[in-house]
């Protein structure tokens, strides 16, 4: 009697639904799934510019409306006392409009993706990634292109042998920026009480940071809360190399540097613990 050969086992297959919480800290996924980061930012850019012409120049140009909105109502209204006050404003305002961009443009970005959260199982921290990416790419330009201009008419001039310094500052500042737009994200999904109140906490904290008035001019507890802000310090070590020309410890700009990288692996973490069964909640 012949004994019939055992049917093959089927191979296992472990299928993860969307938002599942991997193993690690993510950092090693960030890097491997660097194709499908560079899928999704090129897929945001072409939605950012189609059958809209203000998608591609808004960017730019809101910071330049803010830079002449500020200017006259500071600068000539009220007076304030601070040599190239032009100047000062500028380099100011470049870091904190993009904090304000990309934080508005990353706030929904899981919400408005049900489908594709659903459907296809990957890393959700990309989203908002990969709305910050695509905000970064006008930033770096605008910049480049302040960096040159203030070469030019800036009166002190810039020391263009510090000028590499600031790249420092700006990692800090897009690690800072995507910490904070993917726990925004992550929180609308479960609350969209969010979208509403933003702009009013964005104006509250806009009024914080000294970026329309020089930081000696508040004294008491709000100095005190306000010094322990990154995004103050970030904006100090913004205006010393572009506004003050001169660098004078670079303790300050690494310690800024590793405060926001903790900040950005926190929020990492933070989110990949949230996000298990996210694909529900969408």
């Amino acid at each position: 009697m012949t004994t019939a050969a055992p049917a093959p086992t089927p191979p296992t297959v472990t299928v993860r639904a969307a938002g599942q919480r991997p193993r690690g800290l993510g950092l090693a996924e960030l890097v491997t799934q660097r194709e499908l980061l560079v899928t999704l930012v090129e897929r945001q850019a072409r939605l950012r510019v189609k059958r809209t012409f203000f998608g591609i120049v808004w960017p730019v140009v809101s910071p330049m409306f803010l830079l002449a909105l500020y200017l006259f109502v500071f600068g000539s209204v009220f007076d304030v006392k601070i040599d190239d006050y032009g100047v000062y404003l500028l380099v100011g305002l470049l870091p904190w409009t993009f904090l304000v961009q990309s934080v508005h443009d990353s706030l929904q970005s899981i919400s408005f993706e049900p489908d594709l959260v659903r459907r296809a199982p990957f890393p959700l921290h990309l989203l908002p990634i990969a709305r910050v990416v695509v905000m970064a790419v006008p930033f770096l330009g605008l910049l480049v292109a302040s960096i040159l201009y203030l070469g030019l008419v800036h009166s002190r001039g810039i020391v263009w042998s510090t000028l590499p310094l600031i790249v420092v500052p700006v990692a800090s500042l897009l690690l800072l920026v995507t910490s904070i737009s993917m726990l925004l994200a992550l929180l609308d999904v479960f609350n969209r009480d969010l979208r509403y109140v933003l702009n009013n906490l964005l104006t509250v904290w806009f009024f914080l940071v000294p970026i329309v008035y020089h930081r000696k001019m508040v004294n008491g507890p709000v100095r005190t809360i306000t010094t322990a802000d990154p995004m103050r310090w970030i904006i100090d070590q913004f205006r010393t190399i572009l506004y003050d020309g001169h660098v004078t410890s670079f303790v300050a700009p690494l310690v800024t540097l590793a405060v926001c990288s903790a900040l950005f692996v926190v929020s990492l973490v933070v989110f990949r613990r949230l996000a298990v069964g996210l694909a529900k909640e969408v």
